[in-house]
């Protein structure tokens, strides 16, 4: 028997659960009900996504971006990324449109951005994670369940835009 196998599980268990729990805080922010329509993913698409949004102060924004879209926006801000000192080191594109900070999402829907602030899905956290074993020795068997109980939730709509490219 491998004396890392408990260590080991357990640890990848918190991984899954996080990750889990990250799919449905995405997946709240996917039900976005502010929408720009774009004819390519380039600054003005940002700013009007910004727009959307209509906060007085410019808040913290990101935006979630699959792969294939972070090089679309890569070629189209070619001209405005030129002289960024982070961008002709190693290509970095880092923020765009007033401050939105991109984030690359592999399970992203290609030819959707959805940028948000903090304030449009909150998490409400109701016992926290429980964690439960079992052995049984007469064969020598253990088992561990661990279990999170929590609410995404979608809690303010007016904080989310989505961007979708024009067919």
């Amino acid at each position: 028997i491998d004396p890392m196998l408990v260590p080991v599980g357990t640890r990848h268990m918190g991984t899954d659960m996080y990750n889990h729990v990250n799919a449905d805080i995405f997946a709240e922010f996917k039900k976005a009900t502010l929408a720009v329509a774009a004819s390519a993913f380039n600054f003005d698409a940002f700013v009007d996504a910004m727009a959307k949004l209509n906060v007085e102060n410019e808040p913290d924004t990101f935006a979630f971006v699959c792969p294939e879209d972070m090089a679309k926006i890569r070629k189209a801000l070619k001209d405005d990324l030129k002289y960024v000192s982070e961008f002709s080191k190693n290509g970095y594109v880092g923020t765009v449109g007033c401050g939105t900070h991109l984030y690359l999402k592999k399970d992203a829907t290609p030819g959707e951005i959805i940028v948000a602030t903090r304030e449009a899905v909150t998490l409400f956290n109701t016992q926290g994670v429980e964690i439960e074993q079992e052995r049984d020795a007469n064969i020598r068997k253990n088992s561990i369940w661990s279990r999170k109980y929590y609410l995404a939730a979608l809690t303010d709509a007016t904080k989310a835009v989505k961007i979708t490219l024009n067919a």
